[in-house]
């Protein structure tokens, strides 16, 4: 399986550097491995993508913190985020998430109370916070994808 990191191209567009929403997806039909060619059968995919929801829900409810959809994908964010050292606002995670900044400002004062993110300085004045995941979001996120990769290493 490819790393995360190779498929997703974490550029901004051209025109707007700072616009983070038109990120795309690089999915290469052809397995460079094994250089065979594979087809996509969406419904397989549909399955792959429920069973790792279902695993991240069922590890978000054990976890005992109230985590939704929108709260793990803020996490996910972030973590891709620190990876490829590309800073993150509050502005720019609803932009990526399709959500009002007003809603995506109330997410983020609840993920912080709960110990998940934290906001680091946005290196000016004037600058907005940078957010990031805390030591621990980074180990309840790390626990739940390793639950969901050995998932996806039975297929």
């Amino acid at each position: 399986m490819r790393e995360y990191e190779d498929i997703i191209s974490m550029k901004p567009s051209p025109s707007n550097p700072d616009d983070h929403s038109s990120n795309y997806i690089h999915a290469p039909v052809a397995d460079s491995a094994t250089g065979q060619d594979r087809t996509i059968d969406p419904v397989r995919t549909a399955a792959i993508l429920l069973g790792s929801r279902a695993v991240a829900v069922d590890q978000l409810r054990d976890s005992g913190i109230p985590v939704d959809d929108v709260c793990w994908h803020i996490l996910l964010e972030l973590i891709v985020a620190e990876k490829t050292e590309m800073p993150m606002t509050v502005a720019d995670i609803a932009s990526r998430l399709d959500v009002k900044n007003s809603v995506m400002s109330r997410y983020v004062h609840h993920m912080i109370g709960a110990g998940l993110i934290e906001r680091c300085s946005g290196g000016g004045d004037s600058a907005p916070a940078r957010l990031r995941a805390s030591a621990a979001g980074n180990a309840m996120s790390r626990d739940i994808l390793q639950k969901i990769g050995q998932q996806f290493i039975a297929i």
